[in-house]
């Protein structure tokens, strides 16, 4: 008899889902997955039948004519433990894959997490989805910071380090907004946006209720001048040692100090003093989602490295 216990639970309860062995990502937990989108979820789960724990999990939805994984976060895809046996991770997959065709869909698409956030189960699932015939269908760079003891202004570029002098020099502050009101955060982005001729990533409406659902996940960081916001980001706890800076925006009239810079400096220290190893400051796509240069080379001037995000898709 195998070690684990693989099913697919449909429309799973809080109740009915097994604890996950480590702490995991928040956009593959229940509290998340459930309240992504319209339709419910399914979970395909490796269970350890010792410890009665998951050691692998992937959660899909169906949509129209595809089934995907996630419905509404950056990323879905399996996430298992970085010593799961190859015969499991085949048959994990063989599975997701029968239930995908189940649904009548002719579509199955996994979006996975940047390769930077366990570069061993991404190396892995890659070589095993191709060998299950997914094709890789689309490849985005995105640029993250790793987290050193040495300071963050030691590491960035001269032009950068000259911009983040200029704003202490200015008296601007870095902080964490300890008790955000939604509303305030929303017309601020809503405005920058505005603004700058950009389309929102993510409806207002949803982010709103994400922020009001999930307060100790997602947290608030501004650089004021005085009491005004010039900056602010919202970030995402994806694992209790990952930090996604989920939406960065300042305002265009202060551009010549670039705030974005004292933004990351701060949430470089916030990363060292919480034992957070990593930054990831996402993708650098246009409105079009295609790579934008001034952004990448914005983000290299912080010094950051770069990771892919892969998307596989596979014709049922």
């Amino acid at each position: 008899m195998s070690d684990y216990q693989i099913v697919c639970l449909h429309k799973p309860s809080f109740s009915d889902t097994p604890a996950f062995y480590q702490s995991g990502f928040f956009f593959n937990e229940p509290e998340h997955l459930s309240q992504q989108g319209d339709s419910v979820y399914s979970l395909i789960v490796a269970i350890n039948r010792q410890t009665g724990q998951s050691e692998a999990r992937c959660a899909f939805f169906c949509e129209s004519n595809k089934v995907i994984s996630p419905a509404a976060a950056p990323f879905g895809s399996f996430e298992f433990i970085d010593t799961l046996l190859e015969s499991i991770l085949d048959q994990l997959i063989s599975l997701l894959v029968v239930e995908a065709k189940s649904t009548g869909a002719s579509v199955l698409q996994l979006i996975h997490y940047p390769s930077c956030y366990a570069p061993i189960q991404t190396n892995r699932l890659s070589r095993k989805l191709i060998d299950h015939d997914f094709q890789i269908s689309r490849i985005d760079q995105c640029q993250y910071l790793p987290i050193a003891n040495e300071p963050f202004e030691n590491q960035i570029a001269p032009s950068e380090r000259r911009r983040l002098r200029k704003c202490r020099e200015a008296g601007f502050q870095f902080s964490c907004w300890s008790s955000p009101q939604p509303d305030t955060i929303l017309t601020f982005i809503r405005n920058v946006h505005q603004q700058k001729g950009y389309l929102p990533t993510i409806s207002y409406l949803y982010l709103r209720s994400l922020l009001r659902t999930f307060p100790d996940h997602f947290s608030i960081f501004t650089v004021r001048n005085g009491t005004d916001i010039i900056a602010l980001t919202i970030t995402v706890r994806v694992r209790n040692d990952i930090l996604y800076n989920f939406l960065p925006v300042s305002d265009p009239d202060y551009n010549t100090f670039s705030p974005m810079v004292m933004l990351t400096d701060g949430l470089f220290t916030y990363c060292r003093q919480q034992g957070i190893r990593l930054l990831d400051l996402g993708v650098s796509l246009d409105t079009n989602r295609q790579p934008k240069p001034s952004l990448i080379r914005f983000k290299q001037n912080l010094g950051a490295r770069e990771s892919v995000k892969l998307v596989f898709d596979k014709q049922l």
